[in-house]
């Protein structure tokens, strides 16, 4: 096996992913890898499950599952991967309560159930897929064979260009979108303002009218409370007069009258007050009662001299209360609902009055909304153009390593008619694959081969440039590339793994070269059912056995020897 490629003594290495213990997934009933400091090769005949492999590190990193990854027959898939988290990581999972020893080992390990029962557990404690998930980018970057067909989307362009261009672009690009999101909820507004005159017109004229009505009106809280009372009132003054003359006759008449009588009585009683306590107490309530006669009999007769009344009173009553019983129909059945709608509709009124000044605002608000996001679209458009410069150079760099010596690439920024919520411009990678070729997109002009090894010349470049640890997991994206091209790729893989981890499932001969640990796929069927074995190729000889099936598909002295002679080059790089 050739032995771990020491990368520069600047370079501070990262070894993230440790083993991979994998129980009843898919196919593979049971397997136990241990992932190298540097690349990690998995090979085997076409169908031999290289890819079931690298579906088991995905599952275990959250990815959505359902029971087909449960082996046949088995009542659960356990997958369980071992990890070196770096100090940031550690401080997120110490935060979020998985709290780790200093240099102690993290570990996710996830079941699915025969019956589609989930179970996630982090550093031993009950956890989520959907956590893991979030996680699962700062630990292995999986880079499948559908990123090469993701190239030929410009979107794409746009978001690897971003992602090179850093934390800048990232947080210019948010400041787009939220200016965006700001500036159409403004619009929006003013359109309503605009659109709706002639509803705004007739809303204006029924709330003035019903102010109107309302304010001649004057309505008071209790008003009609003290009408009912006084319509009453009058409805019954000829009983009240005749009952209070016959009260007035009775208290102040002759001298049988109440007020009379009860002199008698205190006379009578005073004259023998000076006798006795009880006596006295006698003399001195009847002087009370008749003080109290002769005050009933004041007010008697003063409610009776009062009884010329006007004799429109009655009907002015009864307008003024039908006035107010219409009120309360048209504007809520109460007093109280009327007064309210009144301020209602004043306000409407104000509004609308107001409407001029509102719009004026609005608009104000508006331009200044649009001069923001052309200033945070300016600002995002700046940093990638800036970016965009350094990516075509070190693109450019990667291409005589990935046999692309005489390739070009350019990054296009056009100019859109409106900003988006992505900023000014779209994005579009260019490329020419031989000399004296126009650039055009990719999606016009690359083979499978080419688009794998753009893919890798951007992985390269974007992971030199990101500030993370995360394991680099490449499922087959040397699709299309043999010969020369697949030696070229194979090497700037090695040199990939010299600087972190590098997980890679491969068909290259070229590529399995550069393996630091090397590990080989077998499918097998016995009793109608088929198990793929994973075994790690260890010894010189081993390894120049499956190097030589990879390239002819045999193991004759020929292709040993020219097995035996990638190892070499390999181990001298």
């Amino acid at each position: 096996m050739g032995g771990f490629h020491q990368g520069p003594a600047s370079v501070a290495y990262s070894y993230m992913l440790r083993r991979l213990d994998i129980e009843n997934y898919g196919l593979i009933a049971r397997a136990g890898i241990e992932f190298a400091r540097g690349a990690t090769i998995f090979t085997g005949e076409t169908g031999s499950g290289k890819t079931m492999l690298l579906g088991a590190l995905g599952f275990v990193l959250g990815a959505r599952a359902g029971t087909d990854v449960v082996r046949r027959d088995a009542a659960k898939a356990i997958v369980t991967l071992a990890f070196d988290p770096n100090a940031a990581l550690r401080e997120r999972l110490a935060a979020d309560g998985f709290d780790l020893d200093t240099g102690e080992e993290a570990t996710i390990a996830r079941e699915m159930s025969d019956a589609g029962r989930s179970n996630v557990r982090l550093c031993g404690r009950p956890s989520t897929a959907g956590y893991v998930r979030e996680l699962s980018g700062t630990i292995a970057e999986i880079v499948g064979q559908f990123e090469a067909q993701r190239l030929l989307a410009p979107a794409y362009h746009q978001e690897l260009l971003d992602r090179f261009a850093g934390s800048d672009a990232l947080r210019a690009r948010e400041s787009v979108d939220r200016a965006q999101t700001g500036l159409l909820d403004l619009v929006r507004k003013l359109d309503r303002l605009h659109g709706d005159e002639n509803q705004a017109r007739e809303r204006h004229a029924n709330a003035s009218f019903a102010l109107r009505e309302i304010e001649d009106a004057r309505p008071e809280p209790g008003e009609e409370q003290r009408l009912d009372e006084r319509r009453h009132y009058l409805d019954n003054r000829q009983r009240i007069a005749e009952s209070l003359g016959r009260a007035r006759e009775a208290l102040a008449g002759d001298e049988s009258g109440a007020i009379a009588t009860l002199g008698n009585a205190s006379s009578a009683l005073g004259s023998i007050a000076n006798i006795g306590a009880g006596l006295r107490a006698m003399a001195e309530q009847a002087v009370a009662l008749q003080s109290q006669a002769n005050d009933l009999a004041a007010s008697v007769g003063g409610e009776l001299d009062s009884g010329d009344l006007d004799p429109g009173e009655l009907d002015a009553i009864n307008a003024r209360l039908e006035l107010l019983d219409r009120l309360k129909r048209k504007y809520g059945g109460s007093i109280e609902s009327v007064l309210a709608h009144a301020e209602t509709a004043r306000e409407a009124v104000d509004d609308y009055e107001s409407r001029d000044r509102a719009t004026s605002d609005l608009s104000a608000n508006v331009a200044g909304a649009e001069r923001d996001l052309q200033a945070a679209a300016q600002t995002l458009t700046a940093l990638r153009k800036r970016s965009a410069s350094a990516l075509v150079k070190r693109i450019r760099s990667e291409f005589a390593d990935l046999a692309l010596g005489s390739a070009r690439f350019d990054v296009a920024l056009e100019p859109l008619e409106r900003i988006g919520p992505d900023g000014a411009e779209r994005i579009e990678f260019l490329f020419a694959a031989n000399a004296g070729e126009s650039l055009r997109p990719l999606a016009r002009i690359a083979s499978g081969g080419e688009l794998s090894r753009m893919l890798l010349a951007l992985i390269v470049t974007l992971s030199e440039a990101r500030d993370a640890d995360a394991a680099l997991v490449f499922d087959e994206i040397d699709t299309g590339i043999g010969g020369t091209t697949g030696t070229a790729v194979g090497a700037r893989i090695g040199r990939l793994a010299r600087a972190g981890q590098v997980v890679c499932v491969t068909h290259l001969a070229q590529l399995a070269t550069w393996a630091d640990r090397h590990y080989l796929l077998e499918k097998s069927e016995r009793a109608k059912v088929t198990t793929i074995a994973v075994r790690e190729i260890a010894g010189a000889g081993a390894r120049e056995a499956e190097l030589a099936r990879m390239l002819s598909g045999e193991t004759h002295d020929v292709a040993i020897k020219h097995a035996r002679e990638l190892l070499r080059k390999a181990k001298s790089s």
